[in-house]
């Protein structure tokens, strides 16, 4: 009877499975200081990017498939070249659209105030489309279990990674949106008014709150894709000067995803 009990206790323990994702963005300065012009832009690079698992079960990798076929529990990868991002919303400036990835003009080169409306970016403003224009840089990873099937992964919580900049200004812009594979489900974080913690800024959900991304089955690739952005609402990137020289150092965050066993 003692050892049933055990065996329950180890399945509890189990049913929140996580995965952890770290994302490194290192920004560097742009040619003006208004987010809305077309000119102005950040360079980003994501490196040593990570993932790992702390149940025996669940395995990731980076790329689009993979995680069925592997017994690891992490994975890094390095891209080889910068990626320009110009700062966009995806539905936190004042009349965008929640959802769609838009952009704008601003008055002049130093006043970054929204002159006429915002346009999608490509023609849906989908992340795919945002990422082929410069305006997210997108990553893929993929999840699997060994046996054990999972319902509800989510992100669990994002955090600022030990190796972050302190003193980056583009870090309360930075978003990490992450969706399934058709980008129906997603969910963006970002640092909260203080600076000090990522919250959900954004989500599919009516009310913003956290979303399901959908079930993992065991032998099977469940894909996940992770594009970072930056924020045109953010303050440091419509007023400030990009090019004060605070901006050469990397921002990190860690992505955590959970899931439930389903036989718990």
């Amino acid at each position: 009877m003692n050892e049933t009990k055990s065996v329950k206790a180890l399945k509890k323990q189990l049913a929140a499975a996580i995965a952890m994702v770290c994302v490194a963005a290192v920004a560097l300065g742009s040619s003006t200081y208004a987010w809305f012009v077309t000119n102005n832009k950040v360079d980003a690079t994501t490196t040593n990017i990570s993932a790992q698992s702390n149940a025996a079960f669940m395995t990731i990798t980076n790329g689009a498939t993979g995680a069925s076929n592997v017994d690891t529990t992490s994975a890094t990868t390095t891209l080889g070249k910068d990626t320009d991002l110009y700062p966009a919303t995806f539905g936190e400036e004042t009349n965008s659209t929640k959802g769609k990835f838009m952009t704008g003009y601003g008055t002049d080169l130093d006043n970054g105030t929204l002159d006429g409306t915002l346009k999608l970016v490509g023609t849906e403003g989908t992340p795919d489309e945002a990422n082929t224009a410069k305006y997210a840089l997108k990553e893929q990873f993929n999840i699997s279990s060994k046996g054990q099937n999972l319902s509800d992964l989510k992100v669990e919580s994002i955090e600022t990674a030990t190796d972050a900049a302190t003193d980056q200004l583009l870090k309360t812009a930075l978003r990490v949106l992450v969706t399934n594979s058709d980008a129906s489900k997603w969910v963006v974080y970002g640092l909260d008014a203080a600076g000090t913690k990522y919250e959900i800024k954004l989500s599919s959900d009516t009310s913003n709150a956290n979303v399901a991304l959908g079930d993992v089955t065991a032998g099977a690739d469940t894909l996940v894709n992770v594009y970072l952005y930056y924020e045109g609402k953010d303050t440091n990137v419509k007023t400030r000067n990009l090019q004060d020289g605070k901006l050469d150092a990397s921002q990190s965050v860690k992505i955590n995803f959970t899931a439930t066993a389903d036989n718990q």
